[in-house]
């Protein structure tokens, strides 16, 4: 019979005795749980400070000059030897650097590797199953194993996965515990002379094939150990951090095309044990990044200082002494609005100083699923000033940065994670320059007067191929001269065109409308028209904007700051619906259809357009006359949860948006608007859509943006009061207005499905199997919108497929979508949708198509990937860590 163990998980005596081998090549390194990525200091959960100590200045060491970049004489013997004995594979090597090993993330059209030994479209929980060989990383510990149950499985009490060890115990673990893993290891191996069927149960002896596999892949790696030790000079960059996957390295260091699993886990092994080289990657298991040869040169040449106890460490610790002695004598005054000044009295950094900091925010911003093995080293610095009541941990490195002026009390720390690169912190050289390339061109086009609707029509020795991705015609710099739609462009005149928003929305990129047109019997058919905001009118396919929107896939939304994917200056003051309508209109893509009474598609088009009558409006005044009888509960219960705001220390106060009341023609148009889209929702519901009754948390900050710290700052940062937070839940599932909009932006997605469907011009579709057995759960349900109970919420999240993103159109089950269904309708935040309307303009012209089904299809692991980043960023720092 198994045991299972608590969370704590009582080792044997065995155990205690004799620790799993592997951790002899692990240094140990226990981490502590941050519950928050923004910091406050007026948390119950902070450490107790001591007050500073006056210290005196010790007697000087003597002084080692370590120059920033290590010479050939100074590199050690091993490496030297590795190197003479490699060079007959130099050739070899050379090839595989440029085409398989390394993955720079600036391009997605000519990866260096396959990305598929990189990147997976799922989370972590989804491409784990059972079977799999595992490695489990948790306070420091090691533990292999083989999965038996996944957190997902609907008879799972824990929610936690349950791993086979090597003893017959069964540890429960959480998912981000996993740093490495061999999909279907049990059942892919012989044991004691059987295979064990797919999808049996792993019975408990198994733990021993976890044993085996650890045991030769510690043999394997002190065979290769002068091999691997190459692998950071070869492959790592000069300036920028790089990924690379196990998988690849395995077939350099063993010569194999396709490594063994002992081959796998021994490669693995090597990147975790050295730490300052690699970090593991924090969401894809089997990838690692190599830290920059600066980076590392640095941090050697630090811990070298430290060593050596140089007299530069102690100027420092007398420096930083002073400093926090200064900054927590002074009244922070939390109650006021955030304020900050450089306090040039106090002592200033050096270049020196900076070394020892950048050190610490290395261990700070190394993922929790590695080790920085640097825990003992800045111990040795900031322990003796016992400043802190406790170990030196992660928390107490955060702090100190804090208090010795280098990062505000409020910094969100997920803004230097490497996965999403944001640019303005000074943490990814590339990403600040593109920032400084792409307003740059902004506010030349800006300034250029470019052309507008009020002009006639414009005649061109330029044909429409300047849509194609060559400099043939334009450079990466050149925008459009004239509008290359304006034969096929649609001119809706005075129609009203709603955009419906929440009041701090500053870039308004979709609208709706609704067209009473007479048949020739005299009935009345309603159009229904989603305006979407067009930037392609002005940018083209090989344009450093879409370039930059390319690698950046997507806008991230924070509560303290946003980062924009096109410049923000040209979405508010160029793209944005509304923006100068009279003056000169707004350029769209209109997607139009005519539904009948069970919501099958009658006509549809999709056309260039231009509006001129542009109505903005709010989410929660459109409610006010909207109705809610779709709605399962009661609109007074709804309000009353909604009015619930949490805050500190007051409301944030919304902007002076002025809302204008709608004539009665306006609500009238809106009222038939909500039918349309009522009989669309219905009917998705009686194919499986479905919307889960999770409440979900909107954090706000005030001021917004919130000030941004400085990454080399010469002074110390004196950061008082904080800014006001406030906390309500997300309205969407019971707003009429909110589910009104959404539900067209969803007809505009199946619209343009169908029309590159049937022209046959690929774009990237999003698909989802259908599933029978949540069928049944939902038939249980009543109303016409699916909002699915919690006691049935995680039933289904269990047997729900994630979402595919294809280039071939299939049907999307959760949204009741059959003929396929593709996102168009956000082009100012999110690339995918821009590369749909480029493809669409170029149909619509005749023209050559700007990517081929094969450039989309080699595209997607990167967009799905950073997509996946971003959501989980935004996750992490709007919901529960709040």
């Amino acid at each position: 019979m198994l045991s299972i163990t608590k969370e704590t998980f009582k080792l044997t005596q065995r155990q205690r005795t004799r620790p799993t081998l592997v951790s002899s090549f692990i240094h140990e390194n226990y981490h502590f749980k941050i519950r928050s990525g923004l910091c406050f200091p007026n948390k119950k959960y902070h450490w107790r400070t001591k007050p500073v100590p006056e210290i005196s200045k010790p007697k000087k060491a003597s002084r080692q000059k370590v120059p920033l970049k290590v010479t050939k004489e100074e590199k050690s013997k091993d490496v030297q030897m590795l190197k003479s004995t490699e060079v007959s594979k130099h050739k070899a090597v050379k090839h595989f650097q440029k085409k398989e090993l390394t993955q720079p993330t600036s391009d997605i059209k000519e990866p260096e590797i396959e990305l598929s030994d990189i990147v997976e479209s799922s989370s972590k929980s989804t491409q784990l199953q059972v079977g799999d060989f595992v490695d489990v990383r948790r306070n420091g510990r090691c533990y292999i194993g083989i999965i038996t149950k996944l957190s997902s499985d609907p008879t799972s009490t824990s929610y936690k996965n349950e791993i086979l060890l090597p003893n017959n115990h069964l540890l429960l673990t959480r998912s981000d515990d996993i740093v490495f893993k061999i999909t279907g290891y049990a059942y892919n191996k012989e044991f004691n002379n059987s295979k064990l069927a797919f999808g049996s149960p792993i019975p408990e002896t198994y733990g021993k094939l976890a044993s085996d596999l650890n045991k030769s892949a510690q043999i394997l790696l002190h065979s290769k150990a002068l091999a691997f030790r190459q692998i950071h000079s070869q492959f790592a960059d000069e300036l920028e951090n790089r990924k690379i996957s196990i998988k690849s390295v395995a077939r350099h260091i063993f010569q194999n095309d396709n490594p063994t699993e002992a081959q796998l886990l021994s490669t693995h092994m090597f990147f975790f044990k050295e730490n300052i080289y690699f970090m593991a990657d924090p969401m894809q298991i089997g990838t690692y990044i190599l830290r920059s040869k600066r980076s590392v040169n640095a941090i050697i040449k630090t811990l070298e200082w430290i060593r050596l106890r140089d007299q530069r460490i102690y100027d420092f610790q007398e420096k930083v002494t002073k400093i926090i002695q200064y900054i927590r004598s002074i009244d922070k005054k939390t109650l006021e609005p955030p304020s900050f000044t450089k306090e040039e009295t106090l002592p200033e950094f050096t270049p020196d100083d900076h070394m020892f900091i950048n050190l610490i925010k290395t261990f700070v911003l190394t993922p929790k699923n590695s080790q920085s093995g640097l825990e003992a080293h800045l111990s040795a610095i900031l322990k003796p000033l016992k400043l802190y009541d406790r170990d030196f941990d992660r928390e107490c490195a955060i702090q100190f940065l804090k208090e010795i002026g280098i990062w505000a009390p409020w910094e969100n720390l997920t803004v230097y994670e490497e996965t999403t690169k944001l640019s303005g912190h000074g943490i990814f050289k590339e990403a600040d320059k593109e920032q400084e390339e792409i307003i740059n061109l902004a506010t030349n086009l800006l300034d250029s007067q470019p052309f507008d609707t009020s002009k006639n029509k414009v005649t061109s020795s330029l044909a429409s191929s300047v849509l194609i991705k060559s400099e043939k015609f334009l450079g990466e710099n050149d925008f459009y001269p004239y509008d290359i739609c304006e034969d096929i462009r649609h001119d809706f005149g005075d129609l009203p065109v709603y955009t419906i928003d929440d009041p701090t929305a500053d870039e308004l990129d979709d609208g709706i409308s609704i067209e009473r047109v007479n048949n020739s019997s005299g009935a009345e058919s309603l159009w229904v028209h989603i305006h979407v905001a067009d930037p392609s009118t002005y940018i083209h396919p090989g344009h450093k904007l879409a370039k930059v929107a390319r690698s950046r896939v997507q806008t991230v939304y924070f509560p303290e700051r946003n980062y924009s994917m096109l410049p923000s200056s040209l979405s508010k003051k160029m793209f944005s619906l509304g923006v100068n309508v009279k003056k000169r209109g707004n350029y769209v893509i209109t997607f139009s259809l005519r539904i009948g009474n069970d919501a099958s598609l009658l006509e549809y088009k999709v056309r260039p357009s231009v509006i001129r009558n542009v109505k903005i409006l709010h989410y929660d005044d459109v409610d006010k006359f909207l109705s809610w009888d779709s709605f399962f509960k009661l609109k007074k219960e709804i309000d009353f949860v909604h009015k619930q705001i949490h805050f500190h220390p007051h409301k944030i106060s919304l902007p002076n948006n002025e809302y204008k009341p709608l004539p009665l023609s306006g609500q009238r148009d809106l009222k038939d608007l909500q039918k349309i889209a009522n009989i669309h929702m219905k009917n998705r519901g009686q194919k499986g859509s479905f919307n889960l009754y999770l409440p979900q948390g909107n954090a706000g900050i005030s001021p917004f943006p919130l000030y941004k710290t400085q990454h080399d700052t010469q002074y110390p940062i004196i950061f008082t009061g904080l800014p006001t937070i406030q906390v309500n839940l997300d309205k969407f599932n019971y707003s009429p207005a909110r589910m009104m909009v959404a539900e067209f932006m969803i007809m505009a997605g199946r619209v343009a499905s169908i029309f590159c469907s049937e022209r046959d011009v690929p774009i990237i579709f999003r698909t989802q199997p259908k599933n029978d057995e949540v069928l049944s759960i939902l038939s249980n349900i009543k109303e016409d919108i699916k909002v699915v109970p919690i006691t049935s919420m995680f039933k289904i999240r269990s047997l729900i497929q994630p979402t595919k993103t294809t280039v071939d159109p299939g049907p999307h089950f959760s949204m009741g979508i059959t003929e396929g269904y593709s996102k168009v309708t956000s082009p100012l935040r999110r690339y995918s949708d821009l590369v749909v309307h480029w493809q669409i303009k170029a149909s619509l012209l005749n023209s050559h198509l700007p990517f081929s089904k094969d450039e989309l299809t080699n595209s997607i692991p990167y967009i799905t990937y950073f997509e996946k980043e971003i959501r989980r960023s935004q996750t992490k720092i709007n919901g529960s860590n709040w």
